[in-house]
């Protein structure tokens, strides 16, 4: 059924009545002429301008001509077709490739018409419009993965003059990739017909499932390597052994006793790195022999070891009070080696005396009453370079510095001086709105530290008025008696990757002694020991920065398949993090007999990729930097080619979700051995029947080319013929 609709914009009444005026207009105007006409001729010429008017007219409604056709078509079959590499297994009993060719035949859907099949082969991707199933059967199953959500997403994607009803599907049900298939089944909203091939009983087989280790550990500390290893079908009381590797070097070794009904098995292994870097640890199963495949037998993980342990250096202007309460709280942060440079009178220093060597060793800096006015120039000249890397600054004020020779770490810090004065006086903090909620700043979290720290002892500070950056944040203020003074006491800062925090008071232990103590010697424990945790936390927290934050390179997987193409993808940013889309990116790659030199091409908004095929087997470093101008900063990691598959760790045919996808969707679960009765089932289906299809078409006559030049065309022949009449 078809039909044809005519629209303008509008009102058809206004538009009859403007052309009607318009061929009375044009008649009108030939009724009297110099010379004079033949009726005929005034007919004609009439007729024309009334013609070219009305046309005109015509166009300025802007006409649409909407033409709806419907048509009966006759329902088609989508079939879906498994070439991931799992159906390429041979399991103890079945030949999967086999099973698969035998099912397809004895679904008898080579009988149906061309026109009325769709065919799609799936394994990481899917891929439509296969002519036939002769060239379905000539792909090879070499998809790396199992996603049978996108292949159903091609046809639920379908436009519907398809017309696919009803879809059969040919797998063994293992997926390892993409979203829950039933749930695109559902949204496809036609019957699914499933087939499983395969085994549904476990194969005889051991796997390394997954293996469990921390992603940053510290040289010299114990490490657990936890490996869950899953064997099936072996005979009571086989035994497997699992073996873990630290870069090709064995580190632990465990014999598993296999047992029926257990299929899951744990294994753990401690082990001490020694050396700083990027580890590839790898876990190793082997049995007795005839499993089902071997190549799901070896699992690697990636562990990033840093230093044996974090250095914090501590400079102080000279022995006091704060520097001994300050140092005993550091000592006892773990993984922590604490490295003491007090001042002595003059620019020497106590043992161990400052040198670029222990400062390019130490990972974070804290200045307690640190520079004083004898404090060497050079020395603050090696802290600022470290400060430049990203290293944090903690600072904490006394009566004795001097803020001239601070001057120069004065671009790192949360504050600029304005003016200094030794002059001092007891100030107790005031903490500002919210600066509790720093991390810095925590106590017990629930919701009192602020009434807890502002109950504080004094402390001193001197007339030293400073102004704070922009990217500063001030978590306390100073309380003079019950006054508030809007001046900073504790402020934060980030920029750029690099924090410090800043304490512009002094004499910090009395939060402890004049605190703290009082309750601890009456016996009660109300007050919590506010100093302790804010040291602890302050160190926490400026040596969590980013030091690579400006620059991320990152291999888009840390194991590739065999084949599979590399992605390399940058990130570069400024120091105001905003990012910067025309810096040189460049990475060196190298690996087994291979090194290569890569340029990542800009895709905007500060992000960068390249994408490397071709590459062997093996390990695989890579070292890159982005630059504008200057290095803005540089970043590594570490990647594998040549893992197997996920197809290899889960190689029993999954019946349950197949039997599922069949049942939700209205379709049937058929074996290779059942699937005879699918055409019958299919021709059956009250869903499997013609379906209507409608196509709407809009035709915009406004701007029709045609319409203008018949106007035109009747302007010109009417003034050809006035001419020819010899009006003018």
């Amino acid at each position: 059924m078809n039909s044809y609709t005519l629209g303008i914009t509008g009102s058809w009444w206004i538009f009859t009545i403007c052309a009607l005026a318009g061929i009375a207009l044009s008649w009108w105007s030939y009724q009297v002429t110099n010379p004079p006409l033949t009726a005929v001729r005034r007919f004609l010429l009439g007729s024309l301008r009334a013609l070219a008017l009305t046309l005109l007219l015509f166009a300025l409604f802007e006409p649409v001509l909407s033409m709806i056709r419907a048509s009966l078509a006759d329902p088609r079959l989508a079939i879906v077709i498994d070439k991931s590499l799992s159906m390429g297994l041979k399991d103890g009993r079945i030949d999967r490739a086999k099973a698969l060719k035998q099912a397809i035949a004895s679904s008898n859907v080579g009988s149906l018409n061309e026109d009325d099949i769709e065919i799609i082969a799936f394994g990481e991707d899917a891929k439509g419009n296969i002519p036939t199933l002769a060239k379905a059967d000539s792909i090879p199953a070499t998809g790396l993965y199992t996603n049978i959500t996108k292949a159903l997403k091609v046809l639920s994607d379908a436009d519907e003059s398809d017309a696919v009803q009803a879809a059969i599907l040919f797998s063994d049900g293992a997926v390892n990739a993409g979203a829950n298939p039933i749930y695109e089944a559902e949204v496809f909203g036609r019957p699914v017909f499933t087939v499983g091939i395969g085994d549904s009983l476990d194969p005889r087989d051991a796997s390394i499932q997954s293996i469990l280790v921390n992603e940053i550990v510290y040289a010299g500390t114990k490490v657990p390597v936890s490996v869950t290893v899953r064997a099936t079908g072996f005979p009571e009381s086989s035994n497997a052994t699992v073996a873990v590797y630290d870069n090709g070097t064995l580190i632990g070794k465990e014999s598993i006793s296999l047992q029926s009904g257990l299929s899951t098995y744990s294994v753990s292994v401690q082990y001490v790195p020694s050396q700083p870097g990027i580890h590839k640890i790898t876990a190793r199963v082997s049995t007795a022999g005839n499993e089902l495949t071997q190549k799901n037998n070896e699992l690697s993980e990636f562990m990033k070891v840093l230093k044996q342990k974090r250095i914090i250096s501590v400079f102080a202007g000279s022995p006091s009070p704060d520097l001994t309460f300050v140092k005993s709280v550091l000592e006892r942060i773990p993984e922590s080696k604490i490295v003491i440079h007090v001042q002595k009178q003059g620019s020497e220093f106590y043992p161990p005396a400052p040198s670029a060597q222990s400062l390019s060793e130490a990972e974070s800096f804290v200045m307690i009453g640190f520079p004083i006015a004898s404090t060497p120039a050079s020395l603050m000249q090696m802290i600022k370079k470290e400060a430049e890397n990203g290293k944090p600054l903690m600072f904490i004020a006394s009566q004795q510095v001097d803020y001239q020779r601070l001057s120069p770490l004065e671009p790192y810090l949360p504050f600029s001086v304005t003016s200094t004065s030794q002059q001092e006086f007891l100030a107790m903090p005031n903490v500002q709105e919210g600066g509790e909620s720093s991390p810095v700043m925590r106590i017990l979290g629930d919701g009192r530290d602020a009434e807890r720290w502002n109950a504080l002892p004094p402390i001193y500070k001197t007339e030293t008025f400073v102004d704070v950056k922009p990217e500063s944040e001030i978590l306390a203020t100073i309380r003079i008696g019950s006054a508030p003074v809007q001046e900073p006491l504790i402020m934060t800062r980030t920029f750029a990757g690099k924090r410090s925090l800043a304490v512009l008071g002094y004499g910090l232990y009395r939060w402890k002694l004049l605190g703290m103590a009082p309750d601890v010697a009456r016996g009660s424990n109300d007050m919590p020991d506010i100093l302790s945790a804010f040291i602890d936390q302050s160190i926490q927290w400026i040596g969590a920065s980013e030091k690579e934050q400006l620059v991320k390179i990152r291999s888009s997987r840390k194991f590739y398949i065999g084949g599979e193409k590399v992605e390399l993808i940058g990130q570069v940013y400024d120091a105001s993090l905003d990012p910067v889309d025309d810096a040189i990116v460049s990475v060196t790659l190298t690996g087994p007999n291979t090194k290569r030199d890569i340029r990542l091409a800009n895709m905007g908004a500060g992000r960068y990729t390249a994408s490397v095929s071709g590459l062997p087997a093996g390990d695989y470093f890579y070292q890159g930097s982005a630059a504008k101008g200057s290095v803005l900063g540089k970043d590594d990691g570490r990647f594998v080619v040549g893992t197997e598959s996920a197809e290899y760790l889960n190689l029993k045919m999954n019946a349950p979700l197949l039997r599922s996808m069949a049942e939700i969707t209205g379709g049937h679960f058929y074996t290779p051995n059942t699937v005879s009765r699918f055409l019958d089932d299919l021709k059956k289906h009250p869903r499997f029947t013609q379906t209507s299809i409608v196509k709407e078409t809009e035709l915009a006559l406004w701007n029709n080319v045609w319409l203008l030049m018949i106007a035109i065309t009747a302007f010109a022949i009417e003034w050809f013929f006035r001419k020819r009449s010899g009006l003018v």
